[in-house]
């Protein structure tokens, strides 16, 4: 194999390869002959930027990778929680968009004599507010670390960049989430004092179940939601296989035919911000609303020569969403 590198070269080796998935593969030792021979492309390039800096034969070839597999996963993941809670789309860049949830019932029903008439009444149309988040991330990559850790380096990048982005759109979409419950109140919004108790929990799990048109589910961080299995007395009502999942995974996936969701407590953004707010144990009892992903995804880099690094900069993450089903979310928020 030349060693001489080409952008059609490294183009042809990673047209049909996930820099995240050789990576696995090699943590697993499971690599095929063509996994290996597209390895070694990359591991030649990213030792040569290192050795040598920008040449036309790398011209932007680290940031057309992290991005051919940071995009497709962020942008439109297969399988995700918020899947089950928004519908998710994409619009153009400068595409206007406007969300209007299904008509609110709003015609009232009066006592009447025969031949009168009653006041009338219509239904709301409400257009719904939509809230738009743009998001950026700049880092770089030292040639030093290229010309010890070749490929790696790059595929390190790749996840770093790809999870920080996941987790601060869930963080984000979560919030708002939170903020719209706020304006609720009753069995949707539940003051739960110091600690998870049998009632709080079968409160809100009644009026998902009674919302329900599928699936309802809770979702907390793990410290609100693993303690549910041990409240006391509910054990008496667990399964043998209910029971055999507790002492396995230390949870339990149902409550009164409600699933629970538990975030890792110990999970947070790249600035430190939990993916689901801190004391809540927010409720869902189907779609609540639409979400987009805006345009694509943008990865710029710039080699410094002098600084022996590669300054990657990403933009045009943009998302927006739109909340207008307000009766299919309830929270028990702790004190």
């Amino acid at each position: 194999m030349t060693s001489k590198l080409y952008n059609t070269e490294v183009a042809s080796a990673f047209a049909e390869k996930n820099i995240i998935e050789l990576s696995e593969k090699a943590k697993l030792n499971t690599l095929q002959a063509d996994d290996k021979e597209a390895i070694e492309i990359l591991d030649n390039f990213a030792r040569e930027i290192g050795k040598s800096g920008k040449t036309n034969e790398n011209n932007t070839l680290v940031s057309e990778l992290i991005k051919k597999t940071v995009e497709p996963l962020v942008f439109q993941p297969e399988q995700s929680i918020l899947h089950s809670i928004f519908d998710m789309g994409n619009v153009g860049e400068f595409d206007e968009s406007r969300y209007t949830g299904l008509p609110k019932n709003t015609i009232k029903v009066h006592d009447a004599v025969r031949g009168g008439n009653v006041p009338k009444s219509y239904v709301d149309p409400t257009l719904f507010e939509t809230k738009k988040v743009a998001l950026q991330a700049e880092t770089e990559l030292n040639y030093s670390d290229l010309r010890r850790n070749g490929w790696k380096s790059i595929s390190k990048m790749t996840e770093l960049a790809r999870e920080s982005f996941e987790q601060e759109m869930f963080y984000r979409l979560f919030a708002g989430i939170d903020s719209a419950i706020d304006l609720l109140a009753g069995d949707q919004n539940i003051n739960g004092g110091s600690q998870v108790t049998p009632a709080v929990i079968d409160t809100l799990a009644r009026y998902l179940r009674d919302m329900s048109e599928g699936d309802p589910f809770m979702i907390g961080l793990s410290k609100y939601i693993d303690p549910i299995a041990k409240i006391q007395g509910y054990e008496s009502y667990l399964s043998d296989d209910l029971k055999n999942e507790l002492n396995r995974v230390g949870r339990i996936a149902l409550f009164e035919g409600v699933k629970l969701s538990s975030v890792p407590t110990a999970r947070k953004t790249a600035s430190g911000q939990a993916l689901i707010p801190d004391k809540r144990i927010i409720g869902i009892a189907g779609k609540i609303g639409d979400a987009s992903m805006r345009g694509e995804m943008r990865l710029y880099e710039t080699y410094d020569n002098n600084a022996e690094k590669v300054h990657l900069k990403f933009t045009g993450f943009d998302f927006e969403y739109t909340i207008y089903y307000l009766d299919k979310i309830g929270r028990i928020h702790f004190s």
